[in-house]
């Protein structure tokens, strides 16, 4: 049985205008050119497909039968259509990126405000890990970005540098050093000071700094993300060294003062080589080259 898309139009345009003058109308065709398709597709599905009521066709029983299963099909061939106009234009998937703490309060949430505002039709997932180690593994597994501190060392990761980060010593709004231009790891000497989760690098470099300035601090809170701790020093628990001012500057009650310390805070998104990219991430990953080299 060799059934054509023209004979079924022309059954569905019969059907719906209830004669063969009005199916040439809709289909801007001749009338014989109508009949013909309408006496073919009867041939093939071995019965009558129209009985005539005054000047008008009625579907038989059998052509009744053949409209709901043509309808189905073409509801079928709507749905596909839809599906890859949805593809076509990135709304299928959703371009993920996990960051560090250090970049959730400024660099990470930037980049997605940048890629949303050009592609609203994608969806975004940014999603916060305590390490770098924990990144990279969510990068390998199924994430398609990661923002970290460092350079992989496994094969199965590229990497591009994105910016040199400048550190910063948040402090209580009214703290006795919130006026000085800049703080140095012996100024925080005895202070209750609000950390980043143990297992982040940064917090490890940070307590490196400390230690090999023979600073004592008293340990008492810590937390996940850079607005967090702002959050908590903006309540007199403490005061913190974090990586960006972005989230002292949106606290009322914290300040930010550069802090005078080796620390090498650069940026890396990271990607995996070991799957493709949807077209989404690809062009994530292309916005992101452009603004890197437009800043060089």
């Amino acid at each position: 049985m060799k059934i054509t898309f023209r004979q079924v139009d022309a059954f569905r345009a019969v059907v719906s205008s209830g004669s063969v003058k009005g199916a040439s109308t809709l289909l801007g065709v001749s009338q014989p050119a109508i009949s013909r398709l309408i006496s073919d597709l009867e041939s093939e599905v071995g019965f009558a497909l129209f009985a005539r009521q005054g000047r008008a066709l009625v579907p038989t029983p059998e052509g009744r039968l053949l409209v709901g299963e043509i309808r189905q099909a073409i509801t079928g061939m709507e749905h596909i259509k839809d599906a890859a106009n949805v593809i076509a234009n990135f709304g299928h998937t959703a371009v993920q990126l996990v960051t560090i703490p250090s970049f959730a309060g400024g660099l990470a949430p930037d980049l997605i405000a940048r890629f949303g505002a050009a592609h609203p039709q994608v969806k975004m997932c940014l999603e916060i890990e305590a390490n770098d180690d924990t990144v990279e593994w969510l990068v390998l597994q199924n994430h398609d970005f990661g923002l970290t501190t460092s350079v992989p060392t496994n094969p199965a990761l590229a990497h591009m540098p994105m910016e040199e980060g400048s550190v910063y010593c948040v402090l209580p709004q009214e703290h006795r050093l919130a006026s000085k231009s800049q703080i140095a790891p012996k100024d925080l000497h005895g202070e209750c000071f609000v950390s980043y989760l143990a297992g982040s690098r940064f917090r490890h470099d940070i307590d490196t700094v400390f230690e090999a300035a023979g600073v004592t601090r008293e340990l008492r809170f810590e937390t996940r993300t850079s607005d967090a701790i702002c959050q908590l020093v903006a309540r007199r628990l403490g005061v913190s060294v974090v990586a960006t001012s972005h989230a002292a500057d949106e606290i009322p009650g914290c300040v930010a003062v550069p802090f005078k310390a080796r620390l090498d805070m650069q940026a890396v998104l990271i990607w995996p080589t070991n799957r493709l990219l949807s077209a989404p991430a690809n062009s994530f990953l292309e916005m992101v080259r452009k603004s890197r080299n437009a800043c060089d």
